[in-house]
């Protein structure tokens, strides 16, 4: 009965290790990443055919110094200003994780990258899976970190299982 329930235990732990299968990571911008853009328009075209969701991870390509990330409210997203900034992010590559649906806004602060297009805003969906998109711009991948814990969480789990068996 221990055996039992000490391997239920195990395959339980091994479970809970995987952590988010549905998540993506979206690298913003692709393979162009975050900084002046050819037109004003190119992350709101970039982000148009992409479904956000929580547990999704947007990445920021940037050189540190030459450009950084705010994400904002509305109002300074649409003015291209830093007076309700949430959060900011000065060293490249910076990595937002998605906790919460409705619309996320973010700006580079610098001196006028927002106002030549270095900004993004997204629409997070409640719940279901993210989607890729395709086209020039996409670069949406299932993450490469996700499935690294994913694997280490299910190899742990087993070799638990397997060592407590033999013993």
């Amino acid at each position: 009965m221990a055996k039992m329930l000490s391997l239920i235990l195990w395959v339980t732990m091994g479970y809970f290790l995987t952590g988010q299968v549905g998540a993506m990571t979206h690298i913003v911008g692709g393979s162009f990443g975050w900084r002046f853009p050819a037109n004003t328009s190119f992350y709101q075209a970039w982000a148009k055919p992409r479904n956000f969701t929580s547990g999704d991870k947007l990445i920021f390509l940037y050189t540190t110094g030459l450009h950084n990330v705010l994400e904002v409210k509305k109002e300074d997203y649409d003015d291209c200003t830093q007076n309700h900034v949430i959060k900011k992010y000065d060293n490249g590559p910076a990595i937002f994780e998605v906790t919460k649906p409705g619309d996320h806004y973010f700006i580079c602060g610098l001196k006028n990258h927002c106002q030549n297009g270095e900004r993004l805003r997204i629409s997070v969906m409640k719940g279901g899976e993210s989607s890729g998109g395709g086209g020039i711009y996409g670069m949406i991948t299932k993450s490469s970190a996700n499935s690294i814990h994913n694997s280490i969480g299910m190899l742990s789990g087993l070799l638990l299982v397997l060592f407590k068996l033999l013993i």
